[in-house]
């Protein structure tokens, strides 16, 4: 009986230890875990990346795809929470294989739409719109109607938000409601049993009040934002909630009602520190209470709170000028991978070549009509025409031995370049900031870049991007600045103190 006993508490030990191999019941049980209510602000991001981890190899090990997609997904939205885009690039491309591979077009559009995020705040955003876009068609093909309209509803918001950060287009107030609209209408088409419906349709009406606040128009803002808040009264504790009392600081701003601005302000930092996550919005509060301060004429408090939001900037500049280039290098590798047919190589072979031919010939017409003096003309007019250090240490506190260390930094691509550059110029984010506070930290890096006079060519090779991408992305942050086409925007950024 003795023996009996001993074995049967031996092997139960040994299967407690040895036994438990993962099943799909243990790891939905897991999962379960990741997505209760208040799951961030109980275990915090590390906890629920280590919880996801577990849940992805627990899947890896018995083949349950969908388990590791859910994790994938779930840990690619704490990257992007964090700020933390390498890692949530990397998780997102495992994740879009594996979901073209079972076709499970949730996950598939979801994880687009998670992508299109990344690019969109790395400043890429015709590669953003065109997964947007994809997001948009692969959603089309899932049979579910609720995740349908869901997935939809998704995919219409960030193309919105994408054309709300390039800031391109004349009239973006109209594109950006068309979409944000389209959202809307298709989270109302969610059956009322969806789980967190009436959350989903107050996301895109708190999207809505940040479109009619960017028009000024306050009363049509404030109107939404009531709604928002009578559809989420249960559920005031969320992320959603961060951006949601910025945009009431603003209001509050705009209002002169300084004190209650940055009572909303203080509670967008609550919340965010509580999370541990969105520091982009964490800048953002930071920037507004600066602000209800100035109001105030409390310029210590004031200054105080521009340097908390210059450090999460410089932080994030960092951070971000790191992946740029990676991404930079896959979109290249992407496009020297396209598949072309033997055909078309050849015709476009024969037409580079005529071209060619026809460029030079004009070329040489037009250099033997040009006198000297034109040609010194045009090089004055050219917005990238070339200014000395000099020039740069005159309109600057800078002294040449700490420029040229920049210099030397940016030309070998030293991660440590723009944190260097934003000591030796303080105020210059700010600066730029202050006339379009949507520029993201890849565009401020341009502007320094181009503040110490490096032209495209030089930009392209530090960046290992190509020369069109560079002269893009240039256009891009001269139509941010409002600057004109007859205007230098090397001169103006040097100029700038």
């Amino acid at each position: 009986m003795m023996n009996k006993t001993f074995y049967f508490f031996a092997l139960l030990f040994f299967n407690i230890i040895n036994g438990q191999k993962p099943d799909q019941h243990s790891i939905d049980s897991l999962w379960t875990i990741t997505t209760s209510k208040d799951a961030y602000v109980n275990k915090g991001s590390k906890e629920m990346l280590r919880l996801c981890t577990e849940i992805y190899y627990q899947s890896q090990k018995i083949n349950y795809e969908k388990g590791e997609l859910r994790a994938l997904v779930k840990m690619s939205e704490i990257y992007i929470n964090e700020q933390n885009y390498g890692e949530g690039l990397n998780k997102i491309s495992e994740g879009l294989v594996l979901a073209g591979k079972n076709k499970n077009y949730v996950i598939w559009a979801d994880l687009l739409r998670l992508q299109s995020t990344i690019y969109t705040e790395l400043g890429y955003y015709n590669k953003a719109d065109k997964n947007s876009r994809k997001a948009l068609y692969v959603a089309d093909k899932i049979e579910e109607d609720d995740r349908r309209y869901l997935a939809k509803s998704n995919a219409y918001r960030k193309i919105a938000e994408n054309i709300d950060r390039e800031n391109i287009l004349k009239n973006k107030y109209d594109s950006i409601q068309i979409y944000f609209n389209k959202a809307y209408e298709e989270s109302k088409k969610v059956s009322t049993k969806f789980p967190k419906r009436d959350i989903i349709i107050a996301k895109n009406i708190k999207n809505l009040a940040s479109v009619f606040y960017d028009q000024n128009k306050i009363p049509e803002a404030e109107k939404y934002l009531n709604w928002y808040a009578e559809l989420t009264k249960n559920e005031t504790k969320n992320p959603e909630y961060i951006s949601y009392y910025v945009l009431k600081g603003h209001i509050e701003n705009k209002k002169r009602n300084y004190k209650s601005a940055i009572e909303y302000f203080s509670q967008s930092i609550h919340l965010s520190q509580e999370y541990k996550l969105l520091p982009a919005e964490l800048m953002a509060s930071y920037s507004g209470i600066a602000e209800s301060y100035k109001g105030l004429q409390d310029y210590k408090n004031q200054a105080d709170n521009l340097d908390k939001a210059k450090r999460i900037s410089d932080s994030l500049s960092a951070m971000e000028s790191r992946i740029v280039e990676n991404v930079g290098q896959s979109e290249k590798k992407e496009e020297n991978n396209a598949h072309l047919t033997a055909p078309f190589i050849i015709g476009l072979v024969i037409i580079t070549a005529l071209l060619f031919i026809l460029i030079r010939r004009r070329k040489n017409t037009v250099d033997q009509t040009i006198s000297p003096q034109q040609s010194e003309s045009q090089k004055v007019n050219n917005p990238d025409t070339a200014i000395n250090s000099l020039e740069i240490i005159q309109n600057t506190k800078a002294n040449s031995e700490d420029l040229n260390y920049v210099i030397e930094l940016a030309k070998n691509n030293n991660h440590t370049f723009y944190l260097k550059f934003s000591e030796l110029f303080p105020t210059f984010n700010q600066k730029l900031l202050e006339i379009h506070p949507q520029l993201t930290p890849s565009d401020l890096e341009y502007c320094a870049l181009m503040k110490l006079n490096f032209d495209t060519k030089q930009i392209a090779t530090f960046k290992r991007a190509s020369v069109g991408s560079v002269e893009t992305r240039k256009s891009r942050i001269r139509k941010k600045l409002n600057l004109s086409n007859s205007e230098s925007i090397y001169t103006w950024l040097i100029k700038l103190q």
